[in-house]
């Protein structure tokens, strides 16, 4: 069916592996499908009126309309070329990640630039605007509560949007570079670039520690070579796709020296360059180690969200379960090392459940309940609202991995990040992240008097009992609506009316009044809210 929907031509590239006994039954089952959508009628132009006084010329017949093409769908303007519009959203990114994969592997391949086919800046998600004070009329009773949706999620924040602030932007400084060849040719000595080509693989292992030292004797001088030049040369030659994996783990072990070296102007350019040829051999069992190990790296230099945003979409464009599910291995691994301070949780929940908790692979499955489980211990409970419809035997995994984990607490960070240590202060290490600030970034808080409105104030001293029950139930209702996260500046004309209601002669309402008390404590979070006598 998808090949009939999207054409052969778009789907071959994406199934260039698969058996062809498997193609001959694709292609004959596709010839049996049956698309349903049909292109939308274009509107007729209104025929020009007569003028007055000359006859009406006579009507001729309509020529004969061209059969409708039956074999591909409306594409809507904005869709990606070779894309449907009409595949469900889910499929559409996963194809449109591998796509832009595939083209940038071509480009380094070629040897040319990719500056183009990067990924976007990740857009900032817009605050939640509060919603308009209820009229003044009886409040009626709350339905029955539903499991609360995020602002977020429900305003469609695309997936991988980060927080703003959260990762620096990427600069490149040689894009586009005409004289890039002769850049490099001058800042590289002859020889070595001669052996990163030789057909040898001893002389290109022998050329990748030849260009670390010479490396480190500009660095000590004081004239440095820049690390982007370096990482547009190493994606040359010898390339990401050398085929010895020592010479491999030399490229990626003078990437994490660079990464390292204070000396050594490696910037956010040269990291990105990096980041996708590193993601790629996370799967490899002899190249795992050296490219994690550069991915550390460049996390510290920069963090761990910069890294983070840069690495979700080649995950999701791994075609190899095996591959995917080491990916996801390291980056839990990463969550627990550096802490979750300034991740955007939210992409890495969705890219879990895309291409984990969806996968049909049972080991990729397990890694991706794992990496939930620790999103668990983040932020709490709050994390099942993030991975949306699940089939049962998936909720059932979640809910006893997060039953085992539900008294752990993250651990202290063992790792630092740099802009971490900058915003805490000099010499003090990353800052401890608490549950609050990482639900921050996921739910924000919002305001209950502009949820509620001053009307149920006066509602909960009416006379009728009816009446300051509903006004109770609307309170706990809009609690839920903002999964129990308030702002802490709640009025106090709230908590005087609430006073009065622990006398009321209803002794159930009194039960309800202490029980919205300690939810709106809760919810403000009890270290912000001020002593309030009662």
């Amino acid at each position: 069916t998808l090949s009939k929907l999207v054409t052969p031509k778009v789907l071959d590239p994406f199934i260039g592996g698969v058996e062809k006994l498997k193609l001959d039954k694709i292609t004959e089952y596709a010839e049996k499908a049956t698309i349903k959508a049909k292109a939308a009628p274009k509107p007729r132009a209104p025929a020009p009126a007569a003028a007055p006084g000359k006859p009406r010329p006579r009507p001729r017949a309509p020529p004969k309309a061209a059969p409708a093409p039956t074999s591909s769908p409306v594409v809507e303007d904005d869709a990606p070329a070779g894309v449907s519009a009409n595949l469900p959203p889910h499929i559409r990114k996963k194809l449109e990640a591998s796509a832009r994969a595939a083209a940038i592997k071509k480009a380094q391949r070629e040897g040319r630039p990719i500056d183009d086919l990067l990924p976007p800046p990740e857009p900032v998600a817009a605050p939640v605007a509060p919603k308009p004070a209820a009229p003044k009329r009886p409040v009626a009773a709350a339905p029955p509560a539903r499991k609360p949706v995020a602002p977020a999620a429900a305003a469609g924040k695309p997936r991988g949007a980060v927080k703003a602030g959260a990762s620096e932007a990427v600069k490149l400084r040689f894009a586009n570079d005409e004289s890039l060849d002769e850049k490099i040719a001058s800042a590289l000595p002859a020889p070595v670039l001669e052996s990163l080509a030789s057909a040898k693989w001893k002389d290109r292992m022998e050329a990748m520690d030849q260009l670390r030292e010479f490396l480190s004797d500009e660095a000590a001088r004081g004239s440095g070579v820049h690390p982007e030049l370096v990482v547009r040369q190493l994606s040359r030659k010898p390339g990401w796709k050398e085929s010895n994996f020592q010479v491999s783990a030399r490229a990626f072990q003078l990437i994490a020296w660079m990464a390292g070296e204070d000396e050594l102007d490696f910037n956010t350019g040269a990291a990105a360059l990096s980041i996708p040829a590193l993601v790629d051999k996370l799967g490899d069992i002899k190249l795992k180690g050296p490219a994690g190990d550069a991915l550390t790296a460049i996390a510290e230099r920069f963090s761990l969200q910069f890294v983070v945003g840069l690495a979700l979409d080649p995950i999701r464009a791994q075609k190899s379960p095996k591959v995917v599910a080491d990916c996801l291995t390291w980056l839990n691994t990463q969550l627990l090392e550096f802490g979750v301070q300034g991740v955007g949780l939210r992409a890495v929940a969705d890219m879990a459940r895309d291409a984990g908790l969806q996968s049909s692979n049972a080991q990729t499955r397990a890694t991706a309940v794992t990496l939930m489980g620790t999103l668990r211990r983040a932020v709490g409970t709050a994390v099942m609202d993030l991975v949306g419809d699940l089939n049962p035997q998936l909720v059932q995994l979640l809910d006893t991995e997060f039953a085992r984990v539900s008294d752990q607490a993250m651990p202290e960070p063992t790792r630092t990040q740099r802009s971490a240590a900058v915003s805490k202060g000099p010499g003090q290490g990353a800052a401890p992240v608490s549950q609050d600030s990482a639900m921050d970034d996921l739910f924000p808080r919002q305001d209950l008097h502009a949820t509620v409105g001053a009307a149920v104030y006066k509602q909960l001293g009416d006379s009728n009992w009816k009446v300051r029950k509903a006004a109770l139930d609307a309170i706990q209702g809009a609690l839920a609506a903002t999964n129990n996260r308030i702002q802490p500046g709640v009025s106090g004309d709230l908590y005087t009316a609430l006073k009065q209601r622990l006398q009321d002669p209803n002794k159930n309402l009194t039960v309800v009044a202490l029980t919205v008390l300690g939810a709106l404590s809760e919810a403000s979070g009890a270290a912000l809210v001020p002593n309030i006598r009662i």
